[in-house]
């Protein structure tokens, strides 16, 4: 009986359109984690994270939860907007592409990737403000950011011009300049300079381990003590925020900024897991997660509260790292990190919400990042603007435990920024275009497009995989399914034309 009457109340909550209960909500978001590293998704993990579990435990595990795209900056876009990363695209990489100019049909199509938020864009931050919350931005940013202070010490872009009240962090954790920043300010200037560091012991060290790029740095900048900062303010922000009295909710974006390198763990973690300095690291993550929910519940802010965690992309996990360690830290997806088979996009995602989420409970529906800006205008009895959140799903039914009698999405459309590739997703079919599309130039797919455009890489070539059949993508069907292939490229070409998919 008591279970019937909680479902009520939370069904009285996402339908109703001036609720007077608001809870707080807190974004976990983490940096190059996989879907398999948790414990909660993949029991053979060689990684301790209780934390994690615990909170999976506590709520509801999604297990076929998707990012817009592989890699971070177009994921934590498409998490923020509501809005699926490539609609954001301009042309200002035909560089990088070696083309002077691109076709007409390439502008129209195929347009090149803009990196960073858009001004005056609704996103999570000023969707909540308007409801009357307190904002705030913990840890990396990477939406566009200034580098360089103005003549009186302010940085010209920050989250705060974004929709938050408070931000500290920093905009990217390998790369300069390596100096906290306090809402528009650095805390301390970055005025000396870094050299590169390789990572060590590691089978790539350009992108594992201690590596880090060249770049200016605050004097005494120390990586070993980014998450223990980071940690420590967004506790405080949430203590703050408390001993106001409550008058407010509030929402925390927590973008804790690893395992991505440099991997600089606690001496309390160090070699402590079964996947070497990854794991360590990881593990460090999964301390940081502990502590901040051990604020909530200090605070008694924790049954109040509706926590969404969840990984920006996959891991930096080679094949040589699963044949070394056995630990798949993208469970038995394919790929990493920047792929646009699975293991790039696929994520652990974690909702919680005592009392109003069934605890240990799971679900397999198809949902991506940027369906969490519907279900929070639905929670909060707002409707969503035409011009924000395009291909943004309502996914509260879910959350309430419900099995909708058609798919609440069917399909979606992934990125890599760094590859220029998409890919599109319908149904049980997901087709992989070449990287930059640019053999595609007549905006059809042809049999001089059937096996391969120019190169002999997997970026090179179509790629056309069944997932219900072959959910790890082993096996290339373009060739043998050239009208499906086709299908596809018709649904991505309508996508692109109508803006939206909401």
């Amino acid at each position: 009986m008591k279970s019937f009457i909680l479902f009520v109340a939370f069904c009285a909550l996402c339908s109703s359109t001036h609720s007077a209960e608001h809870p707080n909500v807190l974004i976990i978001l983490v940096d190059d984690m996989g879907w398999g590293d948790p414990q909660c998704f993949n029991p053979q993990s060689k990684i301790a994270t209780p934390h994690i579990d615990k909170l999976a435990g506590e709520g509801m595990k999604f297990t076929n939860a998707h990012a817009g795209a592989s890699i971070c900056v177009p994921s934590r876009y498409s998490l923020l907007t509501g809005r699926m990363p490539y609609r954001n695209w301009n042309n200002a990489a035909a560089k990088r592409t070696g083309k002077a100019q691109l076709s007409a049909l390439e502008k129209k199509h195929f347009p090149q990737p803009q990196l960073q938020h858009e001004l005056g864009r609704l996103n999570l931050a000023t969707l909540m403000k308007r409801q009357g919350y307190a904002t705030a931005c913990v840890g990396k940013w990477h939406q566009g950011m200034s580098s360089k202070a103005e003549a009186d010490g302010t940085l010209k872009m920050s989250p705060v011009d974004f929709g938050f009240d408070y931000y500290f962090g920093f905009d990217a954790p390998e790369q300069g300049p390596y100096a906290f920043i306090e809402n528009k300010r650095f805390v301390v200037a970055p005025t000396e300079t870094i050299a590169d560091h390789p990572g060590e012991g590691v089978t790539n060290p350009e992108t594992q381990g201690a590596h880090w790029r060249k770049g200016l740095a605050a004097p005494g900048w120390k990586f070993e003590n980014v998450l223990s900062t980071i940690g420590g303010e967004a506790d405080a922000w949430l203590t703050k925020q408390s001993a106001s009295g409550g008058k407010e909710p509030f929402f925390l974006y927590y973008a804790i900024p690893a395992p991505h390198a440099p991997w600089a763990t606690a001496s309390e973690f160090k070699g402590k897991s079964g996947a070497g300095q990854y794991g360590d690291y990881v593990m460090n993550v999964d301390a940081m997660i502990g502590q901040v929910l051990a604020t909530l519940d200090k605070l008694k802010q924790r049954d109040n509260t509706l926590i969404v965690f969840s990984s920006d992309n996959g891991p930096v996990w080679y094949p040589a790292d699963i044949e070394k360690f056995g630990h798949r830290a993208a469970g038995p997806w394919n790929g990493m990190k920047g792929a646009l088979t699975d293991a790039g996009h696929r994520m652990p995602f974690i909702a919680s919400w005592p009392g109003k989420i069934q605890a240990g409970s799971s679900c397999g529906e198809l949902i991506c990042f940027t369906d969490v800006m519907a279900t929070m205008a639905s929670l909060l009895g707002e409707k969503l603007p035409n011009d924000a959140g395009e291909d943004s799903f309502d996914i509260s039914p879910l959350l309430r435990g419900e099995k909708p009698a058609q798919p609440i999405r069917n399909g979606m459309v992934h990125v890599n920024y760094g590859s220029y590739t998409l890919a599109i997703r319908d149904g049980d079919w997901k087709l992989i275009l070449p990287a930059g599309v640019y053999a595609v130039q007549d905006g059809t797919i042809t049999p001089d497009h059937v096996v391969e455009t120019q190169g002999k890489g997997p970026n090179d070539k179509f790629q056309l995989f069944n997932l219900r059949t072959d959910p790890g993508e082993a096996t290339n069907v373009f060739t043998k399914e050239p009208d499906k292939a086709k299908e596809l490229f018709a649904v991505l070409k309508a996508d692109i034309a109508r803006g939206r998919s909401r």
